[in-house]
């Protein structure tokens, strides 16, 4: 049975399970809100969690993930080694001469991103990556706390009678990863417990995840604070809120803020230049953050940087993406001109800018008419700074959720992203949505992301196989059995 057979029968057996509550779905959805609500589970005020079931992926597709995921690192690793030795190279992401320079401060360790987000489409057995959150990835701390609410739900109790449920540590693993980060960012041995500041807007729609955070760290140990790039201080010693003293920031606040509105933000970046604090994502993620990492990944004359491997990797799972200017490159084995090629093949690309977020300014060629694609396409020239990429297949399903205390079943579009930390994946962000682009801040949901393994032994011993079953080694191969 191929593994999208199996999450078709993991649904069929789990709407099964719902049926039995038709009832009493109604008095279940209204506590599951106010439990979302009393959790913090919002984004600007409205609860991201409506639909009543999670987002299946068997083990083999979450190992395959984190193989695909393992060797792009290695590419992109590879580029950033080279583009901060080469400024051909560095040139090619579209950097303007504010973000080179945030850029060039040595953050006081190697890795670029800590945290990070691949934001990806499964169709069937097809996996496509779109974009990578390399900055400041948001939604950890969500996932983490809405899968706890949704096993508490009756029909969930009883679909983890007949399948394993992994449970995911995201929070402690981005923990873990901030502080190994600062005990290496200070080369010798720490004293004492650092003081962690999550910093950005007080403003915000995702301020609730910071508490979350906040409450989390503060419960292992660690005094957190959250902070407001304005209420920042630097002294030339140490960066401050007020009189408490910060070691680590947690950095969401986007590098973007701080060349818009360097005033406000200089006591965080001049902390960081001096090496004074420990910021994590560090400024240098921005070099893979835009978009047009994906025309570095495809594009043949950085082939070179790659060996066959990740050239295999790359051409499978990225899709061809190009920046949009004048030139003459290749679709496959085909020469073409690429803005004439642009304009002829609308149905077939997705045009977006090269660092925007939140699906801002992007246009699927085959949502427009052809005169309006055109005059996208002109004024991008224009305006420069925006990318050319194949349209992918995008996956719809079918999700339960409740419509004037009815249960309906509405297709939407599902959004995979997986979080990484390194080499390693843990916690995968679904994101939902009736249009095609599945994006919160684009008015888009959520839902956890279970990954499952079907039970098949008897119960008295069903949860020990299960548990022997995720300890095992993984598949070296990587691969979706067909």
């Amino acid at each position: 049975m191929s593994e999208a057979k199996k999450i078709d029968a993991a649904i069929r057996h789990y709407d099964v399970l719902l049926d039995k509550h038709t009832q009493n779905l109604q008095q279940l959805t209204e506590e599951m809100s106010a439990a979302c609500i009393s959790a913090k589970l919002t984004f600007g005020g409205r609860t991201m969690f409506n639909v009543l079931r999670p987002n299946f992926l068997t083990t083999l597709q979450y190992d395959y993930l984190s193989t695909i995921c393992s060797h792009l690192r290695n590419a992109i690793t590879k580029f950033k080694n080279a583009a901060l030795m080469d400024d051909s190279l560095m040139n090619q992401m579209g950097l303007i001469p504010q973000e080179r320079k945030l850029v060039g401060i040595d953050p006081g360790y190697d890795r670029l991103s800590i945290s990070a987000r691949w934001d990806s489409f499964l169709a069937g057995d097809d996996l496509k990556f779109v974009e990578l959150n390399a900055e400041c990835p948001a939604g950890i701390a969500y996932q983490e706390v809405a899968t706890a609410i949704y096993k508490k739900l009756p029909f969930v109790r009883e679909f983890a009678r007949s399948y394993h449920i992994q449970n995911h540590a995201i929070r402690r693993t981005l923990l873990n990863e901030l502080l190994k980060t600062y005990r290496t960012w200070r080369g010798t041995k720490t004293v004492g417990r650092p003081t962690i500041a999550i910093v950005d807007w007080s403003d915000v729609p995702t301020y609730t995840e910071f508490e979350l955070f906040a409450d989390y760290f503060g419960r292992a140990g660690y005094k957190t604070i959250i902070a407001d790039p304005r209420d920042l201080e630097f002294d030339g010693k140490y960066l401050r809120k007020g009189k408490t003293k910060i070691n680590i920031v947690y950095k969401r606040v986007l590098t973007n803020d701080c060349v818009q509105r360097p005033d406000e933000t200089k006591a965080l970046v001049e902390a960081c230049r001096h090496l004074k604090v420990c910021m994590i994502n560090p400024f240098r993620a921005k070099i893979v953050h835009k978009k047009a990492i994906f025309a570095i990944l495809t594009h043949e004359r950085n082939a070179h940087l790659f060996n066959k491997a990740e050239l295999k990797v790359i051409g499978k799972h990225i899709p061809w993406t190009r920046m949009l200017v004048k030139e003459k490159t290749k679709m496959g084995t085909k020469d073409i001109d690429l803005v004439d090629y642009a304009m002829r093949h609308r149905e077939g690309l997705v045009l977006k800018p090269n660092d925007e977020y939140g699906g801002k300014g992007v246009a699927l060629g085959r949502e427009v008419s052809q005169s309006d694609w055109e005059k996208r396409i002109a004024v991008a020239l224009e305006e420069g700074d925006h990318i050319v990429q194949e349209v992918v297949k995008i996956p719809r399903a079918r999700f339960p959720i409740m419509r004037d205390g009815k249960l309906q079943f509405e297709e939407m579009v599902v959004d995979l992203d997986p979080y990484v930390f390194g080499p390693r994946v843990e916690g995968v962000l679904t994101r939902l949505s009736a249009s095609s682009l599945a994006n919160v801040t684009a008015g888009g949901g959520t839902t956890p992301t279970f990954v499952i393994h079907k039970i098949t032994s008897s119960r008295s011993n069903a949860r020990s196989l299960a548990g022997k079953a995720f300890r095992q080694k993984r598949s070296s191969k990587g691969r979706l059995r067909p």
